[in-house]
């Protein structure tokens, strides 16, 4: 919701920091009526998500005053010793703090580190059905080392305009130390490992029985910056061979299915092979595997792969109608990837993976970002082949920006001029960035490609 009513992003921040335990650990989800009651467990993702979004929303919309904002801590008892979760009814705690503390006090409680110094995998991390790789507290996750990895990027100036010297240094510290474990124990020789059981055995390798490898990992080896060029490059190659298929229109989460290992990933082994996180296609993951492929430069299949797995694309004829059987107008949350249920699509109105799959649209191909609340930033990432496209911005705050991005020569790789209202502006890097106007009116940019 950032570019059309930030109010709300700001607003959500507020809701969940506010459902945060004075521990740092956050409800996993909860009910507001009729009482607040939720879900304590061991996860190990869940309140980081809050420090990432509050990051990106301060980037983008240059509002450091969230930051301000006190909120309440809750309180419950803790889990006893091989409790996984709870169902409980917190209170609050007495002990308030600003959004700052909030994002900080759930990265404190992040920094831990396995024996291949990865963060601990806990009861579950994006993919809640690997809920038992884990629970003994000895299980790492590599992809949570991705995610924290990124978060600690986009967190530390936060920390240095703050003045918050103690935490630069210790976060600092654990990220350099962190994109080396990444890049040791997480690499696998051709793609990313996706994690390690509390017994040490792997998964995501080429040496694991099933589930060798997983889209998550890949992705966000990408889009943490934490894999160099060479081995993103790999990993990259990797999913697209044995995780994107063009003839079933999906990109799997992993292969092979979880069936027969005598291993414990946790309920995800519960599912029938292909189906939802168990090798079939999870639309959320997905979506992060095409912004990779934008990111890392590769923008003909970036376009390609978003285009591919679009419900629209799932029923372009009566035959795919069959196969799909689902609603073509929503995001599927995950489309089945095992015969004899291949193409099928399953949990319809995601609304996790309709949100990531606009921003991956509007982001990360088409290239359009706010950046601190004053500028339109332009860096699309579209094929060669598209001569032109166009964005109609409506401010928040009111006005409008019709934005025409030409390629004339069909060749893509960059902004090579752009133009406000008629007037030539600068470009560099070949990226555009147009000075956001608090006019009301309605303004023209003009983006040339080449």
């Amino acid at each position: 919701m950032i570019y059309a009513r930030p109010d709300l992003t700001r607003q959500q921040i507020r809701i969940h920091a506010a459902h945060q335990f004075v521990e740092g650990d956050v409800l996993h989800w909860w009910h507001t009526e009729p009482m607040e009651q939720g879900l304590r467990t061991r996860f190990s993702d869940d309140l980081l998500w809050l420090p990432y979004i509050t990051a990106f929303y301060v980037n983008a919309t240059g509002d450091r005053s969230v930051l301000d904002e006190v909120e309440p801590f809750l309180t419950a008892r803790l889990l006893e010793e091989g409790e996984d979760e709870v169902y409980l009814k917190p209170e609050l705690s007495g002990a308030s703090a600003d959004i700052y503390e909030h994002c900080c006090r759930a990265l404190d409680r992040s920094l831990t580190q396995g024996a291949h110094g990865l963060p601990l995998m806990g009861t579950g991390d994006w993919n809640d059905g690997m809920n038992r790789v884990g629970r003994e507290g000895r299980g790492e996750s590599v992809w949570m080392g991705f995610f924290l990895s990124r978060i600690i990027k986009d967190f530390l100036p936060i920390c240095e305009q703050r003045g918050d010297h103690a935490r630069v240094t210790i976060y600092r510290a654990y990220h350099d130390h962190l994109d080396y474990a990444l890049n040791a124990d997480g690499w696998d020789g051709a793609w990313y490992r996706r994690a390690f059981y509390d017994n040490g055995a792997v998964i995501g390798s080429k040496d694991s029985d099933e589930c060798q490898i997983d889209a998550l990992a890949q992705a966000w080896a990408v889009i943490s910056g934490a894999a160099p060029e060479e081995r993103a490059n790999q990993a990259l190659d990797a999913m697209e061979q044995r995780l994107v298929s063009k003839q079933d229109g999906l990109i799997r989460l992993l292969t092979p299915a979880f069936v027969d290992t005598p291993n414990d990933p946790g309920y995800i082994k519960g599912y029938v092979a292909g189906v939802r996180e168990n090798g079939g296609q999870y639309t959320h993951a997905a979506c992060w595997a095409v912004r990779a492929m934008a990111e890392a430069g590769r923008r003909d299949r970036a376009a390609r792969l978003l285009e591919m797995i679009s419900p629209v694309s799932h029923a372009l004829d009566p035959a795919a109608v069959a196969t799909y059987q689902v609603e073509p107008y929503v995001i599927a949350a995950d489309v089945y990837g095992e015969a004899p249920h291949v193409g099928r699509g399953g949990w319809t109105w995601y609304t996790g993976s309709s949100g990531w799959m606009f921003r991956v649209g509007l982001e990360s191909v088409l290239g359009f970002s706010i950046e601190d609340g004053t500028h339109i930033v332009l860096a699309p990432r579209v094929p060669d082949d598209w001569p032109e496209f166009s964005i109609r911005y409506n401010a928040p705050e009111g006005g409008c920006y019709e934005i025409m991005v030409r390629n004339p020569q069909r060749a893509a790789a960059q902004v090579v001029g752009v133009a406000l209202n008629g007037t030539p502006l600068e470009v560099t890097a070949g990226v555009a960035r147009i000075p956001l106007s608090r006019d009301g009116g309605t303004h023209r940019i003009d983006v040339l490609l080449g």
